[in-house]
């Protein structure tokens, strides 16, 4: 007697996401796609923008009827993290991913940006998201499973001119998710980073341009072309939110996602220059081992 067929798996049910800012132009579109792929969206934003009827909220609340929520939220507070966190749960009953895409960036040289400025810059890039991750971990771990997505950028691989005290604050959240990767794999709880464009990750966010003070100091061309296109380009803007939606339905998401063809060529060549010089100092490096008796 032959054996039966396998049964086809159950079809997953819709998701629920927690978006930490739905009002920049990257949280607000995630948001949209996600409602329109009928899963539901707890939606951080401020207390001002709760109360508009005109504002950002507004379509959200239309596209996603009860499947939507908006929660007073800024990462940089803890208590409103995990307000945020329980109040997502008791509407939806779980949460499977905690989308980390608020942030501020603050440009300028470094001779340029007072000492405030970096502080908020860690504030708001690298405390906020881990403010958020340690709220999201205990539930996620009470669930046994769930996805963090943090938002960073190309910042968070290499050094960009006049985006220093940014590229900090991205290089240590992304160390920090390395880490927490291994700390709540058992839980089967993932964590991907994912960098898009400059086009995306700092338009997307608030910024704060600091002055030139000194001739032979500028705000650099390029990223000047950049500030000056906000919001992000709307084709741009589209790959970035397709690459979540994407990577949100995988069973296993990759660790560390590139948005677009000029990233990956750029990561590429940053990778290509490190082995190099690995090489060229080899001798050097392996001078330092102290010798096997």
């Amino acid at each position: 007697m032959s054996d039966p067929p396998p049964q086809p798996e159950p079809p997953r049910p819709p998701r629920v996401w927690l978006i930490t800012s739905a009002s920049n132009p990257l949280g607000h579109a995630i948001a949209l796609a996600a409602l329109q792929a009928g899963e539901s969206v707890a939606a951080g934003c401020t207390r001002e923008e709760i109360n508009a009827d005109d504002g950002p909220m507004r379509e959200l609340k239309l596209t996603g009827g009860d499947r939507f929520a908006v929660l007073e939220l800024d990462t940089r507070n803890i208590a409103l993290c995990q307000s945020a966190l329980a109040e997502t749960v008791h509407t939806f009953q779980r949460v499977d991913v905690v989308l980390n895409c608020s942030s501020q960036s603050y440009i300028g040289t470094l001779e340029e940006l007072p000492h405030t400025h970096i502080l908020a810059q860690f504030e708001a890039t690298y405390f906020g998201p881990v403010n958020m991750m340690r709220s999201a971990v205990p539930f996620l771990r009470r669930q046994r499973g769930g996805h963090i997505v943090n938002v960073t950028g190309l910042t968070g691989h290499m050094g960009t001119p006049g985006l220093s005290v940014r590229c900090a604050g991205d290089h240590a959240v992304e160390g920090f998710s390395d880490a927490l990767a291994y700390e709540i794999a058992p839980f089967n709880i993932k964590v991907t980073i994912v960098q898009p464009p400059l086009e995306v990750n700092v338009l997307s966010s608030r910024i704060h341009l600091t002055p030139t003070q000194e001739k032979g100091y500028t705000t650099f061309e390029s990223l000047s072309r950049i500030v000056k296109a906000a919001p992000p380009p709307k084709e741009v803007l589209e790959e970035t939110v397709s690459i979540v939606m994407h990577i949100a339905a995988l069973e296993n998401p990759p660790g560390r996602i590139i948005v677009g063809a000029e990233g990956i060529e750029q990561v590429k060549d940053r990778l290509k220059t490190v082995s190099e010089e690995l090489e060229e100092f080899l001798s050097a490096s392996l001078g330092a081992d102290i010798p096997k008796e």
